[in-house]
């Protein structure tokens, strides 16, 4: 196992907080076929600390997919990431959102545009508030400051299956 750059296949050292591409390279075999690398695509941050538990080894998040990364600024932003974000402003927001993209990714024109469902009753100076927390804690984990447009509660179409993160208004 390891764990490599995105988008230079560089290795990255596994060592507490180290985040990447995650890549598994099959070395047993029978003389004649070993050493196959397979990269998973999905971005991992791993913890190398010992387990509270007692285990030792690595522990490891998923954090987002590769073909799912977005370049805001320099910033690698992931709708995963964006997600668990919001999704902890819970109950003031629905947990529904999108990005919207003018263009195809993985390259955004700041700023980065998402529609965020708020809560029922949610509005004015608490929708404001809101806002300006959700916009914090965006600068500071993800190093990114979207523009929000808030949108009243089920507006955002819902599916059974995995949600699609993005609204695509290009070509």
């Amino acid at each position: 196992f390891e764990l490599v750059d995105p988008a230079t296949d560089e290795p990255i050292a596994l060592e507490d907080g180290a985040r990447g591409e995650s890549c598994l390279t099959t070395i047993v075999g029978d003389g004649s076929v070993g050493g196959i690398r397979t990269s998973l695509g999905d971005i991992m941050e791993v913890t190398m600390s010992a387990c509270p538990c007692g285990h030792t080894g690595f522990r490891y998040r998923i954090v987002g997919r590769v073909d799912d990364m977005l370049k805001v600024k320099g910033a690698i932003v992931y709708p995963a990431a964006l997600d668990n974000l919001i999704a902890a402003f819970h109950p003031r927001v629905t947990g529904e959102f999108r990005i919207v993209l003018d263009e195809p990714p993985p390259r955004v024109t700041p700023p980065l545009k998402l529609k965020i469902e708020h809560a029922a009753g949610i509005g004015g100076e608490a929708l404001r508030q809101l806002e300006g927390e959700l916009l914090e804690r965006m600068r500071n984990e993800l190093r990114v400051t979207p523009a929000i447009t808030w949108l009243e509660p089920e507006t955002l179409p819902r599916t059974g299956k995995k949600t699609d993160f993005f609204e695509r208004n290009y070509r």
